[in-house]
């Protein structure tokens, strides 16, 4: 008799109930036989994440929970294509398995398992051969496996306060699709907190999930406080002093948004002459004496933005600084590295195709990161990309 890794619990774990229905008990059989296909150089706990995840995706699609064709019907919105990294033809069928969305699953659960700084390619090798035996599993059972009826239509609707608040928390961290970025985070986050960090592959708060699970029934979901919020209004003061730096770079720069400023002397000169900051240690920012060249960027609500040590990887035609070589090795961390870019100039320079050389670490990749930098930037930041 083969030795069982998964158990009820774990699958449980994973489900937003703990009593167990008989479906329960098929897909935990299900997960142990997907983990015992997988290769055993992949490390035991991320077979196990692995195994569960693929049962539950299979039973998602089967019983109606509609949270794949959520994540599908988003990235396509944002994307115009089905999924990321992996090209899908018309095999390809929403609401029914397929071996890309399997391949996605095997990667995502183990790219978030790695220790920073640890990159695994979508499209490597054995990320593929383990995806075909998997689906193919999938596919034996496709037909015989039972639905699981708690699920089906599940964020239609709520009873209670009580009730929504633990759907909520469900979709968050715990389910196959949000688990694998958010579990880090889970229990060290307040339900008020949830309600405002971005969760899943695609960085989605929660009434953005909703919105897309409950569809024309996401009405019902408004009853609940603090689901939809709305972004902080900028105090007046505020605002003026952004505005009057706005107007003040913008008037140095001749209209351009962006500088790149080699050194500190630099950066200095740019404060004081063209922002008119005063000389003085309270606002030349001298703790940044020891960096290479910075990136500023002005925004009419936000200010000035500012990235310290990146403008090697920017492929701006009007930055000076840019280094082709640098930024083949180096521009990938823009996408993955928390707080190394603000928000906002990631934003611009995917949108215009600034980092154009920034390749998948190892393997070299240029295009996969192009097409992809985006998701890439919302998969790895989270908070730090959607967050502000």
């Amino acid at each position: 008799m083969k030795k069982q890794y998964i158990f009820l619990n774990d699958w449980l774990d994973i489900h937003p109930y703990v009593s167990a229905l008989p479906s329960d008990f098929y897909f935990v059989k299900l997960a142990n036989r997907l983990f015992g296909e997988l290769d055993e150089h992949v490390p035991e706990d991320v077979r196990i994440d692995i195994g569960l995840f693929v049962a539950a995706y299979l039973e998602d699609v089967i019983s109606g929970l509609g949270l794949w064709n959520a994540f599908v019907e988003e990235h396509r919105r944002l994307y115009g294509r089905n999924l990321p990294f992996y090209d899908t033809d018309e095999s390809y069928e929403c609401g029914c398995i397929n071996v890309e969305d399997v391949r996605f699953i095997i990667w995502y659960t183990y790219q978030k398992k790695m220790k920073r700084g640890l990159y695994l390619d979508p499209l490597s090798v054995e990320i593929l051969a383990e995806a075909d035996k998997l689906y193919g599993i999938l596919d034996e059972v496709y037909d015989d496996a039972p639905e699981n009826p708690l699920l089906e239509n599940f964020f239609g609707s709520f009873e209670g306060e009580e009730d929504a608040v633990r759907k909520l928390e469900w979709l968050f961290g715990l389910t196959y699709l949000t688990n694998p970025s958010m579990s880090a985070y889970v229990d060290d986050i307040s339900f008020a907190e949830q309600l405002i960090v971005p969760a899943g592959p695609l960085a989605l708060f929660l009434h953005e999930w909703i919105d897309l699970l409950a569809g024309e029934n996401n009405a019902v979901w408004k009853q609940v406080e603090g689901l939809y919020w709305k972004e902080p209004e900028v105090p007046e003061d505020v605002r003026a002093r952004n505005e009057e730096m706005y107007r003040n770079f913008m008037e140095g720069t001749n209209g351009r948004r962006i500088v790149y400023l080699d050194g500190y002397d630099n950066l200095k000169t740019f404060l004081t002459g063209v922002l008119k900051w005063p000389d003085d240690e309270g606002h030349t920012l001298p703790q940044m004496k020891q960096n290479r060249n910075f990136v500023l960027m002005a925004e009419p609500e936000k200010g000035i933005l500012l990235a310290k040590d990146v403008c090697e990887y920017i492929a701006d035609p009007l930055n000076p600084l840019y280094n082709k070589v640098e930024a083949e090795h180096h521009a990938f961390r823009l996408l993955v590295e928390e707080t190394l870019c603000p928000p906002d100039l990631l934003a611009y320079c995917i949108e215009n195709g600034y980092l154009s050389d920034a390749s998948y670490p190892k393997t070299g990749r240029k295009e996969l990161v192009a097409e992809n930098a985006d998701f890439i930037a919302r998969c790895f930041l989270l908070y730090y990309y959607r967050g502000d």
